[in-house]
């Protein structure tokens, strides 16, 4: 598994034939199974063979470099890009929450949205870094991904019996390769607490330069409801609905909703999406409303 900047590959990774995958690639399995640490290494795989090679961070709990409550596409720059995250273009989407069970609709328009952004940028190959929600609701959603991508690779990390119900109908299915994995024996849970640390601290770094501006209320596109409770989630949305900026709702009234937000000022604002999330300023913890 992963320590620091170094890691031990398992030898069961060590043997995957990457070459001959379809892309795009995605990797699934429960929380703590090693997904993010797997989907990095398949990253720097293809980056062995392809130039143009994509990350898509889809886990909006737990995100691998982008913010919590979005989805993050990072493109390789070049041959001479050797580091992770790829420091070419990046596009994000902001889906408003922290899980996927509460935005799984549009988490699907999102990653359907980067998927084409990834297409036009004549990407080689692309890999997906998903959630670690599997259960209940997680199996169908699981499953409209693989049908948005398709065809496509799976690539299953599972500890005992947890994707049973998840993966037994992809083996069957047209379109879709299943590379099924053990979970490595080195593999450390992180517990609830140490989750929310970890938003925390995101949305700290974020938010530690934010200035508070004015929008106007006449002018502007706002989904999808006009709940300005203040430290609300909100993202600041270009033209093609990817994220100019995050925002925190400081205060409204009746011509204008002030932001707290460390946007630039660059892009014209298509919409304010607001989140399904409170961020507190003290604490940065964030709350569903």
């Amino acid at each position: 598994m992963e320590i620091g900047e170094r890691m031990v590959i398992p030898a069961s990774w060590q043997a995957l034939d990457i070459p001959t995958w379809r892309d795009p690639v995605l990797v699934i399995g429960a929380s703590d199974s090693g997904k993010s640490t797997l989907a990095r290494y398949l990253y720097r795989r293809f980056c062995a063979k392809h130039t143009r090679v994509g990350f898509l961070d889809g886990d909006v709990g737990q995100s691998t470099f982008g913010l919590p409550a979005t989805l993050t596409l990072a493109l390789r720059r070049g041959a001479d890009d050797i580091g992770f995250p790829p420091s070419g273009k990046a596009r994000s989407w902001f889906v408003g929450s922290n899980t996927p069970r509460d935005g799984g609709a549009w988490l699907l328009v999102g990653l359907h949205h980067l998927w084409l952004y990834a297409l036009r940028a004549s990407t080689d190959a692309l890999v997906i870094d998903t959630s670690g929600y599997v259960d209940a609701g997680g199996v169908a959603l699981k499953w409209a991904k693989a049908a948005l991508f398709r065809p496509c690779t799976v690539v299953a990390l599972q500890r005992a019996d947890e994707l049973t119900a998840l993966l037994t109908p992809l083996r069957r299915w047209p379109g879709v390769r299943l590379i099924e994995l053990p979970v490595c024996e080195a593999v450390q849970s992180r517990s609830r607490e140490q989750r929310r640390a970890y938003r925390a601290a995101c949305y700290r770094d974020y938010f530690a330069n934010a200035s508070r501006i004015p929008l106007s209320r006449q002018s502007l596109a706002v989904f999808p409801d006009g709940d300005f409770t203040p430290g609300r989630l909100a993202a600041l949305e270009s033209a093609e609905g990817f994220v100019l900026a995050l925002a925190l709702v400081d205060q409204v009234s009746d011509t204008s909703i002030w932001l707290r937000t460390p946007w630039s000022g660059k892009g014209r604002v298509g919409a304010l999406r607001m989140g399904a999330l409170r961020v507190d300023e003290t604490t940065f913890e964030d709350t569903p409303l």
